[in-house]
């Protein structure tokens, strides 16, 4: 029963960190949006895969421990999604990211308040919406079994053409009651991006803060993003990172890999 719980848990807490976030929108970095949208009546396609796993919890002391008494046993993660983001009057963008085994879909709207040379900010919006796609018990209904919406701000500073910096607040609830009492979240972003050979290569730093609120218990995690794009073609970029937590609450230690790469189209 124990591991039928703390799997359940796990299950809950990727799905907060990979979608309960407002998606579908363009980025230039790993975690953390930037103020920038997509060029007017262009569109953004980008094919992306992931792999999580986990096989240590930290309890509400933050105390870190293995989920199983086997330290060999491992949960994991593994999928592959689409974005499609359009640009309307290079201050609006809307876009879609969906998972391929249609579990759900997460609609993203990010529009732009001002963008000068040094700094920028912008609104964000969204929704996750699950498809179902699977056998579920609808009088148990669990946060990814339900609608949530969000929203937030998103803050870009531009020191110079190499150095840059972006930064999210973002909240979200879900539309309904769920089954483990989840109250909503908050999440905090923000990505750190240097460029080197001639911006075709850009280093990522970025970290990562969430904080869930149920009837019982708080749930928090911080993870640590490292990465890069590869921009060395006009219309394609190709965006590596490899994010893993190092702090939690009520938790599990996830670290992982995700790999996409985002075509424009005309």
């Amino acid at each position: 029963m124990k591991n039928n719980i703390l799997l359940t848990q796990f299950l809950i807490f990727i799905t907060l960190s990979v979608s309960a976030q407002v998606a579908g929108i363009s980025g230039s970095k790993l975690d953390a949006v930037c103020v920038d949208v997509v060029d007017h009546h262009k569109i953004e396609f980008e094919p992306g895969i992931f792999h999580f796993s986990s096989h240590q919890h930290w309890d509400e002391n933050g105390k870190l421990s293995d989920i199983y008494q086997s330290s060999d046993s491992i949960n994991t993660s593994t999928g592959m999604a689409f974005r499609f983001t359009y640009g309307l009057w290079d201050r609006f963008e809307i876009g879609t990211s969906i998972l391929t085994d249609l579990s759900i879909s997460n609609w993203g709207m990010r529009f732009v308040l001002f963008n000068k040379k040094k700094y920028g900010m912008a609104l964000i919006a969204g929704a996750n919406i699950p498809f179902g796609n699977k056998t579920y018990d609808r009088s148990l209904r669990l946060s990814q079994d339900l609608i949530s919406v969000g929203g937030g701000v998103v803050g870009s500073f531009y020191f110079n053409q190499q150095f840059s910096i972006d930064m999210n607040a973002q909240y979200q609830s879900y539309v309904g009651k769920t089954a483990e009492g989840n109250k909503g979240s908050w999440y905090i972003n923000a990505d750190v991006g240097y460029y080197l050979f001639s911006n075709q290569l850009q280093l990522i730093t970025g970290f990562g803060y969430q904080i869930s609120e149920f009837e019982t218990l708080r749930n928090s995690i911080l993870t640590f993003y490292p990465g890069v794009t590869i921009e060395t073609g006009k219309n394609y970029i190709i965006v590596l990172s490899t994010p893993f937590d190092i702090y939690g609450v009520n938790a599990d230690k996830v670290h992982g890999i995700n790999l996409a790469l985002t075509l424009t189209f005309d």
